[in-house]
């Protein structure tokens, strides 16, 4: 792979007369989408939650984007230092650093609502009720394509922000966002299909990637996607500098909007980080020394707000490492891509940049935290469950009529008004994406249709709308 190609200027269609740069296009793109506002109602960690203080997907894909952004920076700096390569003598670091800048907001769009168990809940009601449902007496897992059936049984925020992105009506076009290949590029985590993850899975090998990444209705992006950029089905390198600033913005925001939920103190902190240092000492890990020295700055910080007599210093003590983490990680992660330039570069690196790093380390430390008191909490597990039978009830409502419509099988009345109150933005999509394709793939897209239809709810929106269907 090469940068010229990677970062390449070209779109899904070119606009005429624009004096502004690409990348600068699609940040006013996205920064004035409804579906990116939409982010400021859909959970981060707490579904429905009253309170502005804790994150929502808005703001952590802001925190993203600016962490990017400065990976980005450093990142390009450091490789032109070391001059691992010539392109970066006769380009600006701004070339480099905005697509993050630009990937950062926008690598959460496709997320449905009630965070990642929304993502769950879809899933298992495809796998529990797919097997259910007929077509003119077919039924449809007969119907549809090994590919097609994958894709509904295997959703993933991932590849629902690629479809998005490119297949929504935007300013009078179907073109979606009409974003440069290098932005999407850079947002797609796992260049896989669901077909190949299965048949990988089937063939009981171990896959490159565990999620995927596209769907089989973005396969003809795909395709382009690789062939304006070069990335030959491999992973952008971008990709993982933005994979990295996300790692970096909600490990160090889940902690800190956990205390301010009450769900976690200082103590149950200093325990967990201390637990795993003790494990690294047994092991006799090279880092363990720096991972303490990470766990003393944290309590260093602690004592000195009680010395200050601050008001609420255990979270401040927080706040304060929290910045001090993200310097640090910003440090790992870049001086990885330096050493990994190489493999990175030739589609040759799997790993993660924290990989046998110091960062890595303390992060591990925090997703142990973080299963064991977060994401485990009461608080987050009941609104989740309520999430859940919200995302059930809306699928179970609305794709027995969607599998009818477009079709010549007749509907009833109640299925025709259920049809009418989808959005027209999405019957939109379907009626462009439908023309001239086979039955199959029309009811496949059908689906997608109520797919899309929910998992772009708000949190909120869904809440309200189920409760005037079902209450």
């Amino acid at each position: 792979m090469n940068w010229n190609d990677l970062l390449s200027e070209e779109r899904f269609v070119e606009h005429i007369n624009e004096d502004c740069t690409p990348y600068r296009n699609d940040y006013d793109t996205i920064i004035c989408s409804t579906l990116f506002r939409r982010l400021q109602d859909k959970a981060q960690v707490f579904p429905l939650d009253d309170d502005d203080y804790v994150r929502t997907r808005l703001t952590h894909s802001l925190e993203v984007s600016a962490i990017g952004k400065k990976l980005g920076e450093c990142a390009f700096a450091k490789v032109k230092a070391a001059g691992l390569d010539p392109w970066f003598e006769d380009h600006l670091e701004k070339e480099f650093s905005d697509v993050l800048l630009c990937a950062g907001l926008i690598h959460d769009i496709g997320n449905p609502p009630f965070g990642h168990f929304g993502e769950f809940a879809i899933r298992e009601w495809f796998q529990k009720h797919l097997g259910e449902m007929e077509l003119n007496g077919t039924p449809i897992t007969e119907i549809l394509s090994d590919w097609q059936l994958q894709d509904l049984y295997t959703f993933e925020g991932n590849a629902q922000s690629i479809r998005l992105l490119s297949k929504t009506p935007y300013l009078g076009t179907m073109n979606g966002f009409n974003l440069s290949y290098p932005v999407l590029g850079s947002i797609m985590k796992y260049p896989i299909s669901s077909e190949k993850l299965a048949i990988a899975k089937r063939e009981n090998t171990a896959p490159l990637y565990k999620k995927i990444g596209y769907n089989y209705s973005e396969r003809e992006l795909f395709d382009t996607l690789n062939e304006k950029t070069g990335m030959n089905g491999h992973r952008h390198p971008l990709s993982f500098l933005l994979e990295a600033a996300d790692d970096i913005a909600y490990r160090t925001s889940d902690v800190e909007d956990s205390m301010v939920k009450k769900v976690l103190g200082i103590t149950k902190i200093f325990e967990a980080l201390e637990l795993y240092q003790s494990e690294m000492d047994a092991s006799g890990s090279e880092l363990s020394a720096e991972v303490a020295s990470c766990i003393q700055k944290l309590k260093d910080l602690y004592q000195n707000e009680i010395e200050k007599k601050t008001r609420k210093p255990e979270l401040a003590a927080v706040q304060r490492w929290n910045q001090f983490l993200q310097g640090q990680m910003i440090q790992d992660a870049t001086d990885s891509f330096v050493r990994h330039y190489h493999a990175l570069m030739n589609g040759e690196f799997y790993g993660d940049l924290f990989d046998d790093t110091c960062s890595g380390h303390v992060i591990m430390a925090i997703s142990k935290l973080s299963e064991k008191w977060i994401y485990t909490s009461s608080l987050k597990i009941k609104t989740e469950l309520y999430g859940r039978r919200v995302i059930d009830s809306l699928l179970g409502q609305f794709m027995p009529a969607a599998i009818k419509y477009d079709t010549d099988e007749k509907m009833t009345f109640i299925e025709c008004r259920i049809i009418d109150t989808v959005s027209d933005f999405y019957k939109s999509m379907y009626r462009t994406e439908s023309e001239g394709r086979s039955e199959a793939d029309k009811l496949y897209l059908r689906i997608l249709m109520i797919t899309d239809f929910i998992s772009g709810m708000t949190d909120n929106y869904a809440k309200r709308l189920y409760q005037e269907l079902f209450a």
